[in-house]
């Protein structure tokens, strides 16, 4: 069907008018409006034709500022002092993707070296940020850097195996037209996508053993470096196991309406699992997954080296 809409507009070049739009509806443009509605009205005005009107979609700016501010509110809240620290640190992280990484690429600098520069700054801003400077902090920041830099190597090899690159993306397409244009690094666009996916398990790994094996060093000082490691690793078991089915089933989560379609089309397994997309969201999890076992060891070894050397210079 169709609705004859009235709409004042609030911004652009008709601000303050107001004008009709005819709405169409189907099962996939489904902009149902009610009277006081908010909408996006798509304007195309070419010189010399009369202007045609169109509802882009509904206007979900309000909505999100209150859904973020609930998010914030409660961080706040239930996490007080740190949790407003993690809200500073998260909004430094994200200023730091939509200013420096985002536009670097868009610009024709390599994926792989910005994605670095922007973890290395993100991880030492948010963890001393959120922890101060100490012996855990300092090992997390070590353990999680070293940690998604081998995040890094292994899909490096794991992209190399299954011939995955950027050109593999459903966006492909888009990106070649902008990297004529600007020069986009297209084949390594994947690969910083899963540095930054790998960051925040990683992180959320390391900084969880760290402060666990410094609580147990500050209430058993005489533990020494090899206890300490076997601590560290018997704490990472039950993390590895949760961390990684959450990553497995995030993933898997997102993919869920492209397997349908693909199931609907009487796609074969040999076939599903070979598709792009399927293969690209294996290589995810499972790389992520990966980072994240990996952060255990990593970091009980690094606590237990810096704690053997305390004691060391402490004697």
């Amino acid at each position: 069907g169709e609705q004859i809409l009235t709409v004042r507009m609030d911004e652009g070049e008709l601000k303050g008018q107001e004008i009709t739009v005819v709405n169409n509806l189907s099962t996939t443009h489904n902009i149902y409006t009610l009277p006081g509605d908010k909408v996006i009205v798509k304007v195309d005005a070419p010189e010399g034709v009369e202007p045609f009107y169109s509802i882009y979609n509904y206007d979900r700016n309000t909505g999100l500022i209150v859904i973020v501010l609930i998010f914030i509110a409660l961080i706040a809240v239930v996490g007080r002092k740190k949790g407003i620290k993690s809200i500073v640190g998260l909004l430094f992280t994200m200023f730091l993707i939509l200013c420096f990484l985002l536009p670097m690429i868009y610009q024709g600098y390599s994926p792989v070296w910005v994605s670095v520069i922007t973890i290395l700054v993100s991880v030492v801003v948010s963890m001393l940020l959120l922890n101060g400077f100490s012996k855990k902090t300092a090992v997390a920041i070590t353990a999680t850097i070293i940690g998604v830099l081998l995040a890094a190597l292994v899909f490096s090899v794991f992209s190399s195996i299954l011939n995955l690159s950027g050109y593999n993306l459903e966006e492909a397409e888009e990106l070649i037209l902008i990297s004529q244009h600007t020069g986009l690094q297209i084949s390594q666009v994947l690969f910083a996508g899963i540095l930054i996916a790998s960051l925040g398990a990683v992180m959320d790994i390391t900084m969880s053993v760290a402060a666990a094996l410094h609580e147990l060093h500050l209430q058993k000082p005489d533990m020494n470096a090899k206890h300490l490691f076997r601590s560290g690793m018997s704490i990472g078991h039950d993390m590895i196991g949760t961390m990684c089915e959450t990553l497995v089933l995030a993933f898997t989560g997102t993919a869920i309406t492209t397997l349908l379609v693909l199931i609907s089309y009487g796609v074969q397994f040999q076939q599903l699992i070979s598709s792009d997309y399927i293969a690209i969201e294996i290589v995810h999890a499972i790389t992520g997954s990966i980072a994240v076992i990996l952060a255990v060891p990593l970091t009980s070894f690094l606590y237990a080296a810096f704690a053997a050397k305390s004691e060391v210079r402490h004697k």
